[in-house]
């Protein structure tokens, strides 16, 4: 079989929040998947703080890795592509936000800010066992940002509705909404990476399980949702495996004759 390019989400894709860690079925699975010269490469809405602990997990070695939903790729511990937003929305939306009191922020490029520190987000980053963001009032003036966060709740979100229509919007915490543009996604880094390595698109596949991954599966030759996953998702998806802690990715890997 010629070489394919997989792409892995991480949280309960690989990694399963109910065991806290990466199974060995997983590991071992991906071990054989690149001793038959295939190439792993983990897509996950983290930022790249998360690399170590990533890294750790897998116990296996994965050269690429794709963060923040599509905004950042690194190699071999390599920034090798990067983008920010720039609609122009954003100096709206976080006009509109500051006027409401929320705290507003993101990742940038060293690493996650917020405008100013309150109850929530000190129990986002408690809760996500991370520490936290850098503290700069007014800091969309001087630095871009790859993917923005506003510490509002679904229902405050109404007061916002028409600048989050720009934007591929993700829910990772009941306080913390997560904001790229609709241009970029998963989806952006998959297409940069199949050009990169001029791999056809038929020639990759995709695994995940939340609405962040659905266009990355529309963008692979074979979409793969895990049984854990969104019902959107699997809507999408070629195929439908096990969850994360049921063996779903050798179940998958083994279909597809892969492993």
């Amino acid at each position: 079989m010629q070489p394919q390019l997989i792409f892995f989400d991480f949280d309960d894709t690989l990694y399963s929040h109910t065991t806290k860690g990466v199974s060995r079925s997983t590991r071992d699975a991906l071990i054989e998947l690149q001793s038959r010269g295939h190439t792993i490469v983990i897509a996950t809405g983290r930022g790249p703080a998360s690399m170590p602990f990533i890294q750790e997990q897998l116990a296996v070695p994965c050269d690429t890795m794709v963060f923040l939903n599509g905004q950042l790729i690194f190699r071999k511990s390599q920034k090798i592509f990067e983008r920010f937003i720039t609609l122009p929305s954003m100096d709206r939306m976080i006009e509109r936000v500051r006027s409401c009191g929320f705290a507003y922020g993101g990742h940038y490029e060293y690493g996650e800010i917020v405008d100013h520190m309150n109850e929530r987000v000190e129990k986002v980053w408690h809760d996500f066992n991370n520490k936290l963001p850098k503290v700069l009032n007014r800091f969309e003036r001087r630095h871009p940002l790859y993917q923005a966060h506003l510490y509002i709740t679904k229902e405050e979100a109404n007061d916002v509705q028409e600048y989050l229509n720009d934007y591929v919007i993700n829910w990772s915490h009941e306080y913390l909404v997560n904001m790229i543009s609709k241009e970029a996604g998963k989806s952006q880094a998959v297409r940069w990476l199949l050009k990169e390595a001029d791999i056809p698109k038929e020639c990759s596949f995709a695994f995940g399980d939340g609405f962040n991954d659905v266009d990355m599966l529309l963008s692979v030759g074979h979409g793969v949702a895990m049984g854990n996953a969104s019902d959107a998702l699997k809507e999408v998806a070629e195929l439908v495996t096990g969850s994360a802690d049921e063996d779903g990715i050798r179940q998958a890997l083994t279909s597809y004759g892969l492993i």
